[in-house]
């Protein structure tokens, strides 16, 4: 709320405002709306609200405004709500209705703009900057946008007359000439931009994209000893900045400093084992056994294999991203996808909404993904499990049948979609997929729990056993299968003492698994020992969230001990878990009318019992 207020008085021209400001906002909003949810638009007619009425009227009467108006400051609020759910197209659509009630607020015009920015809306934001600028001509956040903006879209000029516009204003700003000098490098006017990215070194000496700029700049003007230190600084400050290297090595070549070079290419051939140029270069330098200090003959500044100039914004933005910085990573990302679609920003991006709970936003990256590369197995797999996640099983069955057709004998693939089948509890389907899994691949031990899992659920119980047997042959430490086929046991009323052995290698393997020791003070009940059996259904209690079968089992733990009271507690608490799940119960739940009967029972034996 501190943090509200603080930004509130910013659209308040005096701090003795505020209060009414609040009231009126605080009427507005019950006269109109709540704010439990972000709408889906902004078009709602506010304008007859007790609020905005008693506010318009307050301007007719005085002709002053000491207030502003209240449906800027219900944007506001609306807009903040949708920014904390990373709601951001709804956000963006209430900062522009805030500035719309409250045009002389410069720093919401900066959010509206940067946030048209960040959903990808590059015409709506350079025309809302060029709007604002009118009012603050000299707002450099606004002039930024923009002239990235126009860079991407392929507009050089205008784009280099804001970046001097920024210069002007902020002989500080390294961002500025670093750009316009990437730009000018477009334009093959290479004298102008290494004096460009000399002032960007002299603003930030510690940028190491200027430096490894301003080193490219160098090399092409075959300043070789001045290239090789800034390259050599921008590696030193950032030591994954590959490219920085590459040209440091090309540096190196160009002096007749092979060794010194092939030790930069090894350390880039560690980590890009596959990359052709490298490997090239690697050759050519062991073929002339040019080894020795003289300077070869013939060399060109920058060779084709580093001639193309990096993408600066995506640059920017992977630097962002590492540092966690997502929400600007996401704006350089939709600067870079102005100016050419491809893969790496998307990939990025999708998992920047992924991280921020957009998994909706995550989906439509990949879908793009998959329209640039449709043969692409990873795309479609990933794209598969994010439509698994948003719970829309059925597409991620399409896209895992999709990928089957693609790689039939892929037993990884069939078992992905066998799961997809039981998430939908289309167990038939499951259980021939999972079969078709074992057939590909026949030493994995989860198939065959899985596939017995889903044959106990399908009534097959012989079935059932008989993989999971299989999967303890396999792996003689598969907890879960030791645990199952102990239950199973149990529940058939047989071989007890066979159940107990599986149930204690379990535990062995997962001391503190409440549900394996539920099954084993299911067995020793099964075995007649209902006192060891509510010692470990207790214990199981303490390492499981509420469960309502581990609760039926402790009611009839403690009916079988004539505690009557308690275990009609016990029912009672299994019957409210089982008509009231939290989650999922996996098909496994008591019946509530079996409950119900307990319950009465117990009820009438309490009765009997005074």
């Amino acid at each position: 709320m501190k943090a509200i207020a603080r930004e509130l008085k910013s659209i308040c021209r005096t701090r003795k405002t505020l209060s009414n400001a609040w009231l009126l906002v605080l009427l507005f909003l019950a006269s109109c709306s709540t704010m439990s949810g972000v709408p889906e638009s902004t078009s709602t007619d506010l304008a007859s609200s007790y609020a905005v009425l008693s506010f318009e009227k307050k301007k007719q009467l005085s002709g002053e405004q000491d207030t502003r108006d209240p449906r800027s400051y219900y944007h506001y609020l609306m807009a903040l709500n949708a920014e904390k759910g990373y709601q951001m197209e709804q956000a963006a659509l209430h900062y522009r209705e805030v500035v719309r009630y409250d045009p002389e607020a410069e720093r919401f015009h900066e959010k509206w703009i940067r946030l048209l920015l960040r959903t990808g809306q590059l015409d709506e934001a350079v025309q809302a900057g060029q709007n604002a600028l009118t009012r603050f001509p000299e707002n450099e956040e606004i002039l930024m946008i923009v002239a990235d903006i126009l860079a991407g879209q392929g507009k050089v000029e205008e784009a280099i007359a804001y970046y001097d516009q920024i210069s002007r204003i902020d002989s500080g700003n390294a961002r500025a000439p670093l750009l316009k000098g990437s730009l000018l490098e477009g334009l093959e006017r290479f004298d102008q931009a290494l004096e460009e990215y000399k002032k960007g070194a002299l603003i930030e000496a510690n940028n190491p994209l200027v430096q490894f700029y301003l080193g490219r700049a160098y090399l092409r003007a075959n300043q070789l000893p001045e290239a090789e230190m800034s390259l050599e600084k921008a590696v030193s400050l950032k030591p994954n900045l590959l490219q920085a290297r590459h040209h440091l090595a090309w540096v190196l070549e160009r002096q007749g400093r092979s060794v010194e070079a092939l030790k930069e290419y090894g350390l880039l051939l560690k980590l890009t084992p596959e990359n052709e140029y490298i490997k090239n270069r690697v050759t050519q330098l062991h073929s002339a056994g040019a080894l020795g200090q003289n300077p070869p003959q013939g060399f060109e500044a920058i060779p084709s294999g580093l001639a193309k100039q990096p993408n600066i914004h995506m640059r920017i933005a992977t630097i962002y991203f590492e540092q966690t910085l997502y929400m600007r990573a996401l704006d350089e990302f939709q600067l870079v996808l102005a100016k050419h679609d491809y893969k790496d920003p998307h990939v990025l991006m999708a998992r920047i909404y992924e991280t921020h709970g957009r998994l909706d936003k995550a989906v439509e990256e990949f879908e793009k993904l998959r329209r640039l590369e449709p043969q692409s197995l990873d795309i479609l797999l990933y794209t598969a499990r994010l439509y698994s996640l948003m719970k829309k099983t059925e597409s991620s069955i399409a896209l895992l049948n999709e990928a089957v057709t693609m790689e039939p004998e892929n037993d990884q693939l069939q078992h992905s979609l066998a799961l997809a089948y039981m998430a939908l509890n289309e167990n038939e389907k499951a259980i021939a997929t999972m079969r078709k899994a074992l057939a590909l691949n026949s030493e994995k031990d989860s198939y065959y729990f899985e596939l017995g899992a889903l044959m106990e659920k399908a009534g097959d119980y012989k079935g059932a056993m008989e993989n999971m047997r299989q999967a303890i042959e396999l792996n003689p430490l598969h907890s879960n299968a030791h645990n199952f086929l102990g239950y199973m046991y149990a529940l058939e009323g047989h071989d007890l003492d066979r159940a107990l052995e599986h149930l204690k290698k379990a535990l062995t393997i997962q001391p503190r698994n409440g549900y394996f020791l539920d099954s084993l003070g299911w067995i020793y009940f099964k075995k007649g020992e209902p006192e060891k059996a509510l010692t470990q259904i207790q214990k199981a209690l303490i390492y499981t969230d509420p469960d309502p079968v581990l609760y039926d089992h402790l009611g009839d733990i403690l009916f079988s001990l004539e505690n009557y009271d308690e275990a009609s507690g016990a029912w009672k608490n299994s019957l409210f878990l089982t008509v009231n799940p939290k989650n999922d119960l996996g098909g496994e739940a008591p019946d509530p009318q079996t409950l119900k009967n307990k319950i009465d029972k117990a009820k009438r034996l309490l009765q009997q019992s005074y």
